[in-house]
């Protein structure tokens, strides 16, 4: 298989004629999709796309920096990871801590708890478990939110013209939430960009308006004016990647910590390798002595 196999001609073709006007002739255009009918396009997506991001090999660079009350700084943090995926579940390899690579020590500490988690996703079984549980807090966010004031734009990139559906984010007052995720998305409002042809989510941008409280309070409270801001893009070859992440917040955890913290996230220098694998002669049973 090539590394960047051509375009399906028909699918560009596709998305081409549905952001072009045709001359001489009144556009019709299609309805806006609804949002369940975006979500099982995504989750169609992700699923035939999990071998393809095992292809991919990515550098990761985040920082987190805590604040007093004040804005003050307290303690600022970054580290540069390698990402790569295994059965579609991201993995990722601390590689150095505040400009620092790791002591031998802590290469071995990471080196462990890296090859745990490779074999532990090697099992298909349950990559697909931890798959499904990522699918479903997709759903349930999704579920607790309204998408409202959509409208469709074409936008022009390497894969040629995509269409992308924009709409504003907002709580669903009829929903009744039944469970910490769908809790959470009530009290969340922004904008969303997504691919209509499969149903990623190409720009999100959301912040709580109240308060959030898990167990009462008692566990955690996040404060009104959590942000969250996420871009994924698509790779020359049709794959989806997530290329910046940030968001800040004011959190409180069991009551003791009461943090202000501010995250970043960059992930790029993605690149594809290959690795394949060749058994020579035939395997031997060694019974025990």
């Amino acid at each position: 298989m090539s590394l960047f196999p051509r375009h399906n001609a028909y699918t560009l073709l596709a998305a081409l004629l549905l952001c072009a006007p045709r001359p001489g002739v009144a556009q019709t255009l299609a309805p806006l999709p609804n949002a369940n009918e975006i979500l099982q396009r995504a989750l169609a997506n992700e699923r035939k796309l999990a071998s393809e991001r095992e292809r991919y090999e990515c550098r990761v660079t985040t920082t987190a920096i805590e604040t007093d009350s004040s804005g003050n700084t307290k303690k600022n943090t970054t580290e540069v990871k390698d990402q790569f995926f295994v059965n579609g579940i991201a993995i990722e390899r601390t590689l150095q801590k505040n400009g620092k690579d790791l002591t031998p020590e802590e290469t071995k500490k990471e080196d462990d708890r890296v090859m745990k988690e490779t074999l532990k996703y090697s099992n298909q079984a349950t990559a697909q478990k931890e798959e499904n549980k990522q699918n479903q807090e997709l759903a349930d966010f999704l579920e607790a939110m309204m998408l409202a004031n959509g409208r469709r734009e074409c936008i022009n990139d390497h894969s040629g013209g995509r269409s992308v559906l924009f709409y504003d984010i907002l709580p669903n007052p009829r929903f009744e939430a039944k469970n910490l995720n769908q809790r959470l998305a009530q009290v969340m409002q922004g904008k969303i960009s997504i691919d209509e042809q499969t149903g990623e989510p190409v720009d999100i941008n959301v912040k709580s308006v109240a308060d959030w409280k898990i167990g009462w309070g008692l566990l955690a409270n996040v404060h009104k004016g959590l942000w969250l801001h996420i871009h994924n893009h698509p790779e020359a070859d049709g794959v989806w990647l997530t290329d910046f992440a940030e968001g800040s917040g004011d959190v409180r955890a069991a009551l003791f910590l009461h943090p202000y913290i501010h995250f970043k996230e960059v992930t790029d220098n993605c690149h594809l390798y290959t690795a394949t694998a060749t058994q020579v002669g035939t395997p031997k049973v060694v019974k025990p002595h």
